[in-house]
């Protein structure tokens, strides 16, 4: 006989062990006759009839369908562990679920995880959490209980070098549980449940310890597990320049959710907070508001269309143009044609249609000024199929195509420390509030020069001053919200927090709720900012181009640019850490992932359709410096001929020199 599932009465167990800390139990058996037993294929509910607690049988009338209620862990099984390595061929870990709503939980997702503990300090204490894969293996399918119970296996994996065989102590092996995350069929991201459970398991199931034939001994105690559920919201900001130049922009990705205020008051200050995530960067995403060039270029998406696409007339260029010797040339391009050299054949992977497009600004409606909402953007990217030729991403399932993904993240973000990995694709960190500082960098820090200013931003702006002053910022990943950080407009708002001024509104109602106490079970909290990623965003104009054979190429500006960005999938909270002198305490978090996917934002500097008259005020302004400059031109003109000459005197005199020279040797010769 092995220990199998304890199931009674879950929601009192909960309840017992939240208000007293810990529930003692012999461990339940299940009628199976199989001496060497393969656990994994039993079925959840074969297993839960068979099984018995203290006597009492189970009762599938204690767990009726209930849409009020959320999903529950009902037990956490060690199944045959042994000390002895060579006979642990049996042992796992199970995870047994009451899905009260009847819930379409996907069996296949690798979505579905669960949240432990890998690691303890030297109090016993657990000091890093870690989720781990679930592997399906049955569900109640009886027309009259289906989906209501589910049965999975803890996937084990190295963590530091080490199992859960390798972790835990023999004579009580302890496994924290804070949380499990599963899977609905059509939903975006997985839901963590809470389980906050610290399961302790003693002895030895029957054949498995020291003396091989003495009956189970196996005991299992649960005690409750200190957890903080979070509700995360997102928002960004964006600078208007950056140090790399003209159309970098500095892009500020920032969590925020309330904890509890007595966490502070226990453990002291948040010091570090763990997450992790996937990180990409996007391919060019190109918006038009050009109806014709949409229209043409919305069939070739995702296709190459090489150096011989005469199907269209229309293309793209960024600064396309006469390079020089009859050379075109271009910073980007999309089917630009042999004329232009050097220049790689993109291929449109986005393609987005707008009303009309205006420069960048940050406390405007994003659709008004041109720009593609992050819904839009987040699902073109999940249903884009027209393209699988680098795969998918692992993630979601592989329905994702990595197509629309450039081939690496920015290289100043990417990192490998005791702390954590950030690299494209999955990603985990550790973020410190006094160590791990977020920098946006302005382009006057680099204190350009007339020539570099008007390199980046061209002669116009640079005369005009047209150029954004921007001041370089430092930060802490960790802010506390205060109520004086709420004072002021929107605009003052979203620049003292960096946060999208949008956003302004829902932090607002956030925090008021949050520091709110509306009743006997709420509580005080804290709203903390989690600035969790600095990145580069880009967006430039470019414009569309009729390519001619004779005539010089039709240029039409101001009605379409290209962006790219980072984006962070499957984001979760892992855990924080508070620290009181030098004392420190890690809380696990239950929070559900969510994927990161911001706004796309027209260029700083976008070119108006028609610039006629601009080229006119420069024409009027030349006439106007000819005339205030003409009584003295005729100086200006002598100065720089006598300038331009001066090259001409000195070789003039050098040769002079020469002949005198070559005089004075004959005379001497003669002589």
């Amino acid at each position: 006989m092995r220990t199998a599932v304890k199931v009674k009465a879950l929601s009192l167990l909960i309840a017992i062990v939240i208000m007293f800390g810990v529930v003692t139990t012999a461990a339940p058996n299940i009628a199976y006759a199989e001496e060497a037993l393969n656990f994994d294929t039993t079925n959840v509910l074969d297993d839960l009839k068979s099984s018995s607690d203290g006597g009492e049988a189970f009762d599938l009338n204690d767990y009726p369908f209930d849409e009020s209620k959320d999903i529950q862990v009902i037990n956490f099984v060690e199944y045959c562990y042994s000390y002895k390595a060579n006979m642990r061929g049996n042992y796992g870990l199970y995870v047994y679920v009451y899905n009260p709503k009847g819930l379409n939980l996907s069996t296949s997702s690798k979505s579905n995880k669960i949240q432990m503990a890998s690691s303890y300090d030297a109090d016993g204490n657990p000091n890093d959490y870690v989720k781990f894969d679930l592997q399906f293996l049955s569900k109640s399918e009886d027309s009259n209980y289906k989906n209501l119970f589910y049965k999975f296996k803890v996937v084990d994996k190295e963590v530091n070098g080490t199992t859960f065989a390798d972790r835990v102590n023999s004579n009580e092996r302890r496994y924290d549980v804070s949380g499990i995350e599963l899977m609905t069929y059509g939903a975006n991201n997985a839901t963590e449940y809470a389980v906050n459970g610290t399961f302790k398991f003693t002895g030895y199931s029957q054949g498995y310890g020291p003396d091989a034939s003495a009956k189970s001994t196996l005991i299992s105690t649960v005690e409750y597990l200190e957890t903080i559920t979070l509700d995360v919201k997102h928002t960004f900001y964006r600078t208007k320049t950056s140090i790399k130049g003209a159309g970098y922009q500095n892009q500020l990705d920032t969590v925020y959710f309330a904890v509890p205020q007595r966490f502070f008051d226990t453990y002291g200050r948040l010091q570090r907070i763990k997450a992790e995530w996937y990180e990409y960067k996007t391919n060019d995403i190109v918006v038009t508001s050009n109806q014709d060039f949409y229209n043409q270029a919305s069939s070739y998406v995702g296709k190459h269309v090489g150096y011989d696409y005469y199907d269209s007339v229309l293309s793209l260029g960024q600064q396309a143009g006469d390079g020089g010797g009859g050379v075109m040339v271009a910073k980007w391009g999309w089917n630009l044609g042999t004329n232009y050299l050097h220049v790689p054949c993109e291929t449109l992977y986005y393609l987005f249609k707008v009303n009309n497009i205006e420069e960048y600004d940050p406390y405007a409606d994003i659709v008004s000024i041109g720009g593609v909402e992050s819904n839009a953007l987040y699902e073109y990217i999940k249903n884009y199929n027209k393209t699988f030729d680098k795969g998918t991403l692992p993630i979601k399932d592989g329905t994702i195509s990595a197509d629309l993904f450039a081939d690496d993240i920015d290289d100043y973000r990417k990192m490998d420390t005791e702390f954590g990995k950030i690299q494209k694709g999955y990603s985990y960190y550790d973020f410190d509030a006094d160590v791990d500082l977020q920098k946006l960098t302005s382009w006057q820090e680099g204190n350009p020069s007339f020539w570099d200013n008007w390199l980046n931003w061209g002669l116009w702006d640079t005369i005009f001053g047209k150029i954004p002053e921007e001041e370089s910022r430092t930060i802490s990943p960790i802010y506390t919200l205060k109520a004086s950080d709420l004072n002021g407009s929107d605009e003052e708002i979203a620049e003292r927090l960096l946060i999208n001024a949008a956003d302004v509104p829902a932090l607002k109602s956030y925090y008021n709720d949050a520091v709110t106490v509306s009743g006997k079970d709420d509580e005080e909290k804290v709203v903390v900012l989690f600035r969790f990623a600095t990145s580069d965003y880009y967006s430039a104009a470019v414009d569309i181009m009729e390519l001619r054979t004779i005539l010089p190429d039709k240029h039409t500006s101001g009605q379409a640019y290209r962006a790219w960005e980072s984006v962070f999938m499957d984001f979760d909270i892992i855990q924080l850490t508070f620290n009181r002198d030098g004392v420190y305490k890690v809380i696990p978090v239950v929070s559900s992932p969510m994927d990161i996917v911001n706004s796309i934002t027209p260029p700083v500097q976008m070119p108006d359709d028609g610039e006629w008259w601009k080229i006119l005020l420069a024409v009027l302004l030349i006439i106007l410096l000819i005339i205030i400059l003409f009584p003295v031109l005729p100086w200006i003109i002598k100065g720089l001929f006598w300038i331009i000459s001066l090259p001409f005197k000195a070789i003039a005199a050098l040769f002079k020199s020469i002949d005198k020279a070559k005089k004075k040797r004959s005379e001497k010769k003669e002589e």
